[in-house]
């Protein structure tokens, strides 16, 4: 199965690169094929389009998209305005997996109690919404 991987790129911490490393090498074990931007597209541009081309042109190839989501990335949200796109109003068959979910659990439950809008809870549903459908 083909995989983008949205992740922190220049905001990447040493401790969240490790981390995200172990899980696309957890994904990469289970014989899935990871493009992950940090490691496989050229960050060498000095504007930040060609970054934005390739990265939505692998978006769109890929089966599924998993998110690493760290709030202050603004990548993050570029790439899941075009994940966004593709699933919910163009109808691509893309399950989206918010892949440390975890760390946000708690604060998710919060949020869902006071009924509060949230760019968490936007990604939770994603994450929930496409999985029910089998995508």
């Amino acid at each position: 199965m083909k995989i983008f991987l949205i992740s922190p790129s220049r905001l990447a911490t040493p401790k969240i690169v490790e981390k995200v490393n172990q899980y696309v090498a957890k994904l990469e074990k289970e014989g899935h094929q990871v493009y992950w931007p940090l490691r496989d597209t050229n960050q060498q541009d000095p504007i930040g389009i060609e970054i934005c081309d390739t990265n939505l042109r692998k978006i769109l190839e890929a089966d599924q998209i998993h998110v690493w989501y760290l709030k202050k990335s603004q990548g993050i949200h570029f790439d899941l305005g075009a994940a966004y796109l593709l699933v919910r109003i163009l109808g691509h068959p893309k399950k989206i997996v918010f892949a440390n979910k975890n760390k946000f659990s708690k604060k998710l439950k919060d949020l869902a109690e006071k009924k509060k809008k949230d760019y968490l809870r936007v990604l939770d549903f994603l994450d929930q919404d496409t999985r029910e459908e089998g995508k």
